[in-house]
């Protein structure tokens, strides 16, 4: 969250090429979806992000069970105040993948306490800073500064996809991305790696808590009795309730396995049967993601870190205050390539047809496959070869 927080200046980047608005239909008992909205897991590009997503995550799975019992005093406290602000309970997982639930979390930008907020946002959203008495470390405080703050990001932005990218990345960058492509469908937006995946993450986290497939037994938690009064009674133990306090409504961490009768798994069973159900409607024929903009290799420089190469816009387009025409010529050095051979470029400068004058920029290639830098290298390197690039 704290890239979200920083007052950043970034050029906006206008393509020439048409965008069209997608629609969906509204998510069924058995599809996959984020506040209601439904997760397009039929799109290659969402199924592989969301797998890459689940497989870094793949680490707590041997462990669900004690993160699940470990959040339910959180989820305790914090799902009736999302719905007192009107905020989708899936939100309840970023505290999670912010700050692991820790209170003194301090992030390297200098966010801090469970949501991640920064000095300027906390103050802004009604939270003491003050040395002694920061309220970011505050469960219910920093969880209702939250919901304001997300409730804002809501009315900006609308879209509750969009409002988790904001979080992350900033309300001005997400502006900035669907004034440039005219559509709010986060799925077909391309964005830096952090934010394009923040989302993604959060899913993983809810696959985790609430996919059968990872299921085993809740144990004690919820051996008897009602889940949620469970939950609530190790607030209380944990000094979160209070018994005079007025009694609160939420959500209980669902009980997969005694819904489902299924028992342990391996690890490896789970991963290798939720990575294939989300894989199999991948097309493999066009790429997934789309650039800033394109450009074809004219000029191959040797497979050396540091060596130039040269490639022509395919497409007319505007960087910042810059335009460029289809036909400029874009210089790029190798940054780096990795141990698999992948190849990740820099672009530094575009020099015009017309004007002859160089004006540098900073571009890094993209691979179409995963949205990320790296580009696989092609069997035969060729004059021709588009390569996708974003800032």
């Amino acid at each position: 969250m704290a890239n979200a927080q920083k007052q950043l200046a970034v050029g906006k980047v206008k393509s020439v090429r048409p965008t069209t608005p997608k629609t969906r239909p509204l998510p069924g008992p058995t599809r996959l979806h984020f506040c209601g909205e439904i997760v397009p897991t039929e799109q290659g590009d969402v199924s592989t992000k969301l797998a890459l997503a689940l497989a870094s995550s793949s680490g707590y799975s041997r462990h669900v069970n004690g993160l699940k019992a470990r959040s339910a005093p959180y989820f305790a406290v914090i799902e009736p105040i999302l719905s007192k602000h009107g905020i989708p309970n899936d939100f309840k997982y970023l505290p999670l993948i912010e700050s692991a639930w820790q209170a003194n979390a301090v992030s390297s930008a200098g966010a801090i306490g469970y949501w991640q907020f920064m000095d300027d946002t906390a103050q802004d959203m009604g939270l003491s800073i003050k040395p002694g008495n920061d309220e970011r470390t505050d469960l219910r405080k920093s969880t209702e500064a939250a919901c304001r703050y997300l409730r804002f990001l809501h009315q900006k932005l609308g879209s509750w996809t969009l409002v988790a990218a904001a979080y992350n990345g900033g309300v001005g960058m997400v502006q900035r991305k669907i004034n440039r492509v005219g559509h709010r469908d986060y799925y077909t937006m391309t964005m830096n790696a952090e934010t394009g995946y923040y989302l993604y993450r959060i899913l993983a986290m809810k696959e985790l808590f609430t996919n059968p497939m990872y299921a085993v037994s809740m144990g004690a938690l919820i051996a008897s009795g009602n889940a949620y009064e469970q939950e609530r009674e190790q607030a209380r133990r944990m000094g979160w309730l209070q018994d005079e306090e007025p009694e609160l409504t939420g959500t209980p961490i669902e009980s997969l396995s005694e819904a489902t009768g299924i028992h342990s798994r391996s690890e490896a069973v789970v991963m290798d049967s939720v990575l294939t159900e989300l894989l199999k409607n991948k097309s493999f024929s066009t790429p997934i993601f789309v650039g800033d903009l394109s450009a074809r290799l004219t000029r191959a420089g040797q497979l050396k870190v540091g060596q130039s190469w040269t490639f022509t816009l395919a497409e007319d387009v505007q960087i910042g205050d810059d335009e460029f025409k289809t036909g400029d010529v874009l210089y790029a050095i190798i940054d780096d390539i990795d141990t698999q051979g992948n190849l990740f470029f820099r672009a530094t400068k575009v020099v015009s047809t017309q004007t002859k004058l160089p004006t540098s920029v900073t571009l890094i290639g993209m691979n179409p496959a995963t949205g990320l830098a790296g580009i696989p290298r092609p069997k035969v390197v060729k004059p021709g070869w588009v390569v996708q690039w974003k800032l």
